[in-house]
């Protein structure tokens, strides 16, 4: 009896520790999606363990805590699966010499009025590196206006590129797009008119996203190489996350 009442604390010592870690992740990191994700798991985990004793002593409830097991189970398996594929995507579509690349395609991402995210100047500093060193290579910024955005993408792009010495006549804009199938989808339209409908082109996008915009190329019958613009840690761990389910999303849809 006294062995089961250790236990019993035990266990509520855990849950209280277990909410309290994710109150203080939310308290200092905000509803992030890494965030939200650590602590679904959290709970979700809880759940199994309450769900699996409740069914020692409750029969009813035994094959509702296999299946649930069955589920996270395969949920787990697949998260590595997916984040494995996109860990060595990334390695691979960054195989390229210079010389094979005929048109650059820069992904947008927010702007804070008209000035460009951390997210979105990472991509636009591995753009301006790679153009610098390859002169006579055209780019398409590609990105259209969103909420909180005074200006589309591009225009603040095809500025940021500007200041930062790359010719103006280089420069090409898309500014219509709202995600990343229609910002590849409107630039293979600019690209047709471009007559550089056949060419190969470099993607050059946040390393987290960079494997799904491959992917839409692909889709889309763009021939392509990716180049990844290094995120800060906490933005590249919490977009990881995300990505595993956008992927899943990109798959579904292309079927």
């Amino acid at each position: 009896m006294e062995n089961n009442q250790i236990f019993s604390r035990n266990k509520k010592m855990i849950y209280i520790a277990l909410t309290s870690v994710i109150f203080v992740l939310l308290v200092i990191f905000r509803a992030s999606f890494g965030i939200i994700f650590v602590a679904g798991n959290l709970v979700t985990i809880m759940f199994i363990v309450f769900l699996s004793k409740s069914a020692k002593q409750h029969r009813s409830l035994s094959l509702l805590s296999k299946l649930s097991k069955i589920v996270y189970g395969l949920f787990v398996l697949t998260f590595f699966i997916i984040e494995g594929y996109i860990l060595y995507q990334l390695h691979a579509t960054s195989k390229f010499e210079p010389k094979e690349i005929d048109s650059v395609i820069i992904l947008g991402a927010g702007l804070k009025g008209e000035i460009p995210s951390i997210t979105l100047e990472t991509r636009l500093k591995t753009g301006v590196a790679f153009l610098k060193e390859n002169p006579e290579i055209p780019v398409i910024v590609s990105g259209g206006q969103g909420p909180g955005e005074t200006i589309t993408e591009a225009a603040a792009m095809g500025k940021y590129l500007q200041d930062h010495g790359i010719s103006e006549h280089r420069i090409h804009y898309e500014d219509r797009s709202t995600s990343t199938y229609e910002n590849l989808t409107y630039s293979k339209n600019i690209l047709k008119q471009l007559d550089l409908e056949k060419s190969t082109v470099l993607i050059i996008t946040s390393d987290y996203h960079l494997v799904r915009a491959n992917i839409i190329a692909d889709q889309l019958g763009i021939k392509n190489f990716g180049l990844s613009a290094e995120s800060p840690f906490i933005i590249k761990i919490n977009y990881f996350i995300r990505e595993y389910f956008a992927i899943i999303k990109t798959m579904v849809e292309i079927r």
